[in-house]
């Protein structure tokens, strides 16, 4: 290898790292998205728990969101602590969640 071809091949690696180093660092980020809607459904048979809501997009389409929901997640109505056997189909809820490889999972639930 001659040595302006090693130097290019120097040059083209570390262009290489340095364009994947924000994608490593972007996996790694949390982002908590929330949705209000109505509860469609809430199943506390299944393992994990799920809950399902509907709500209306900023175009006025019709969004299903479906979340699973740990038993640590946070779950109020007012200030009173709540289990997910007191959500209700058709309570108004505030759901916060995060995307994640197996699907979306609740960070907190906020009957209204």
């Amino acid at each position: 290898m001659t040595y302006r071809m090693r130097n290019w091949t120097i040059v083209v690696g570390l262009s290489f790292s340095f364009v994947a180093t924000p994608a490593v660092f972007a996996a790694g980020d949390t982002v908590v998205l929330s949705v209000t809607g109505k509860v469609v459904a809430v199943n506390v048979s299944a393992s994990p728990n799920v809950i399902v809501i509907t709500t209306t997009t900023a175009k006025q389409q019709e969004m299903i969101v479906g979340a699973t929901v740990a038993r640590d997640v946070t779950i109020t109505r007012g200030n009173q602590p709540l289990s997910l056997k007191d959500v209700k189909q058709g309570d108004i809820v505030d759901l916060k969640y995060v995307k994640g490889p197996e699907g979306l999972a609740a960070r907190s639930i906020h009957v209204r």
